[in-house]
């Protein structure tokens, strides 16, 4: 069957980033190996374990044939490359990385580390430049490929890419849902239902002391939440609230009825507790009582 001319951007790019994924899952499984021992023995060998892995794919792929593992997943091969061309890209795509890190891990001299770090910054730029390109003229994603004259083609005749979509429609329903619940949530007045649900299981008289004043001491709980009132408030009754719960209700409704002793408060009665004097307390209820 005759091979096709044309391989498309897509799936030239897929094969490099196939290739990287299947080396960064070999080396994870590596680090998974050695995880109890010693880090600093795993970090003395880490640059020759990652150039073993390196050379274990390129053995297995490119030596004893024309493709990597990314490019046999995509049915792409180089259809021009060589042993020779083979042994290079193995150097190439190992040596530096190699010596990189070999260097880093010993100590080298510190101008010697810099000059490195400049070559890596300037091969970057290059390998970006060659990306540019290649998204004009379409071959030859990366630069060692460009070097070395080699680039990929088709093993199957020209047809357009399957593409499944299932995973793709199981993402959007999910964030859809996502989207959905975070928007309509804070909608909902879950303080109204909890307290419209416990009316309905829960028998309480209403008790209505509109002349008796809060009070507050150590002891003192939220009619609400039944915790330590946080920035105390009241509106009516002598119960006292935390500041976020009686105000939760009234962002909702201007009415809400207290829990304790049902009475109905409004938000316009809202008001911060202040303490007040033993004797002021029982002049003002002296003067209620009157």
């Amino acid at each position: 069957m005759p091979t096709s001319p044309y391989v498309s951007r897509i799936n030239q790019i897929d094969a490099v980033q196939l290739d990287e994924e299947i080396y960064k899952v070999l080396r994870n499984q590596a680090r998974e190996i050695g995880k109890y021992q010693q880090i600093e023995k795993i970090d003395r060998w880490q640059p020759e374990i990652d150039a073993l892995l390196k050379f274990f794919i390129w053995n297995f792929s490119l030596r004893h044939g024309k493709s990597t593992f990314g490019q046999q997943l995509l049915n792409l091969h180089y259809e021009n490359i060589t042993s020779a061309k083979s042994i290079l890209y193995m150097l190439s795509t190992i040596g530096p990385a190699y010596v990189r890190d070999k260097l880093v891990d010993s100590g080298a001299n510190r101008r010697f580390t810099i000059l490195l770090d400049r070559v890596a910054n300037v091969l970057k730029l290059f390998e970006f430049i060659n990306l540019l390109i290649f998204m004009h003229r379409g071959t030859q994603p990366r630069i060692v490929e460009y070097i070395l004259g080699i680039a990929s083609s088709s093993t199957t005749v020209h047809k357009p890419r399957n593409i499944g979509y299932s995973y793709m429609t199981r993402e959007l329903l999910w964030h859809g849902l996502m989207e959905l619940f975070t928007t309509s949530l804070p909608m909902v007045n879950f303080h109204y239902l909890k307290h419209t649900m416990k009316k309905l299981f829960t028998r309480s008289k209403a008790v209505h002391l509109q002349g008796i004043l809060p009070t507050m001491n150590l002891s003192t709980k939220c009619a609400y939440c039944t915790d330590t009132p946080i920035l105390p408030v009241h509106a009516g009754c002598q119960h006292i609230f935390c500041y976020y719960c009686l105000n939760a209700h009234f962002t909702v409704m201007v009415e809400f009825q207290c829990p304790e002793c049902s009475t109905r408060l409004y938000a316009t009665s809202m008001k911060t507790y202040e303490a007040s004097s033993p004797t002021s307390s029982k002049r003002e209820m002296s003067s209620t009582a009157f």
